[in-house]
């Protein structure tokens, strides 16, 4: 049996083979029906068009349209950084670990806030210097050491934040740059902030209070 019909299926050359039929129709009585991978092959199509064989407004109605969907979507994504949709941010803000820190970050009163407006101060004072070199030297040195604290007071913040996410989330789940992508955001001023601040002065997050950092120490004291 199979042997017969082996020798039918050799018998028949590519003429004989009948044309793919549009979907829903049969071959007409009579007419060989034919093999599988012939069939697949009639019926496979590039996934990716070939750019070579578009023509110039094809290309530019390509191009058009590639744009419409990039412009769509960065556009989405900067909505999802403002509203807080973390299911649209970029995949270096989302996160539940990312949330918290700056939840923490937001609802914390840092002097690390006044770095750009004292930057401003400083380049003011240049012009002073003309008229008055000892005020200057006075205003910069003042300037210096404020930059020293707000260095020292974002960084213990992003800090604590790091040992609160590490207790809270474990240490496995803190994603890498986690210190300076949060360190960078205590510079910004609230309303210049992205993703956007959710929360508002002293509304803490869940094991984000005084009292979930002194647990968060003693925990990892006891490791």
């Amino acid at each position: 049996m199979f042997g017969k019909k082996k020798e039918t299926e050799a018998a028949l050359t590519p003429n004989e083979v009948a044309p793919t039929l549009p979907k829903g129709q049969s071959p007409r009585k009579g007419s060989p029906t034919p093999k599988r991978k012939q069939v697949e092959a009639a019926n496979r199509r590039p996934i990716v068009a070939d750019h070579r064989t578009l023509t110039k407004e094809e290309k530019r109605v390509r191009k058009a349209e590639d744009r419409a969907r990039s412009d769509a979507a960065w556009r989405k994504q900067q909505d999802a950084m403002k509203s807080g949709d973390e299911r649209n941010m970029p995949a270096e803000h989302a996160g539940p670990v990312r949330r918290f820190a700056r939840d923490y970050l937001d609802a914390r009163t840092g002097i690390g806030v006044g770095f750009m407006p004292l930057a401003l101060v400083l380049l003011a004072s240049i012009f002073v210097q003309a008229y008055s070199p000892q005020i200057f030297i006075y205003v910069t040195l003042g300037v210096y050491g404020l930059f020293i604290l707000m260095l020292l007071d974002s960084a213990w913040a992003v800090r604590n934040a790091r040992i609160l996410a590490e207790h809270k989330f474990g240490a496995e789940k803190v994603p890498p740059r986690f210190f300076w992508q949060m360190f960078t955001r205590t510079f910004y001023l609230r309303r210049w902030r992205l993703p956007s601040p959710q929360v508002k002065r002293g509304q803490y997050p869940a094991g984000g209070t005084k009292e979930g950092l002194k647990e968060a120490r003693r925990a990892g004291k006891n490791k």
